[in-house]
């Protein structure tokens, strides 16, 4: 098998050319020192408020799983448990939670391929929250996707209204032009109130 045989003048020339390049991608990347101008939050909606919560608190976004166990005599938010990849996950309703009411889960039915242009998708989602290791699914009514805002945008008011998550709101953020809450997620499922999950 026939090797192709690099004179060390090329790979030398090689090198310096990589070099080059490396130095020049070093000189236009952002300076680390440098503090940023904006954070990186999710946006999501619960019913039909927007809100902001900060990246970091959720690690994944998943779609309604298909089978929960239900906990009897619990908090009307308190969905049930189920099974994600092994690990027993606590399946919380946000906006039950935030107006005090019993809400129903729809989880996505499978549709065959030929049922796909026909399927109402059902945009609620889980937000996986951590909080020192332990899962914690919270279901809103549709993750829009990541942020980043701009730190200049914040607003001196938190809006009213916010029912049972305003506690847990310390900021708000322009976004699009519209002012969003900012929901602290880690902050909210730490809270014995949200965990009180006996009637």
């Amino acid at each position: 098998m026939a090797r192709s045989h690099r004179s060390l003048a090329e790979l030398q020339a090689l090198i310096r050319d990589l070099d080059a390049r490396c130095r020049a991608r070093l000189a236009v990347a952002p300076d680390p020192n440098t503090p940023l101008d904006h954070w990186m939050a999710v946006l999501f909606l619960v019913r039909t408020q927007p809100f902001l919560t900060p990246l970091a608190q959720v690690s994944e976004v998943l779609e309604l799983p298909r089978d929960l166990t239900r906990v009897p005599g619990t908090k009307p938010w308190l969905i049930g448990i189920a099974n994600n990849r092994g690990v027993l996950l606590p399946i919380f309703h946000l906006a039950a939670f935030i107006e005090g009411t019993q809400t129903t889960p729809q989880p996505v039915a499978p549709a065959s391929k030929f049922d796909r242009r026909r399927e109402k998708r059902n945009r609620e989602r889980v937000l996986i929250v951590r909080q020192d290791e332990l899962p914690c699914g919270l279901i809103v009514s549709e993750a829009i996707g990541m942020r980043a805002v701009p730190f200049n945008t914040r607003l001196p008011l938190v809006p009213e209204g916010l029912g049972a998550s305003q506690p847990y709101v310390e900021a708000s953020f322009l976004v699009d032009n519209a002012p969003v809450p900012v929901l602290q997620l880690g902050q909210l499922i730490t809270d014995p109130l949200f965990n009180a999950a006996t009637v």
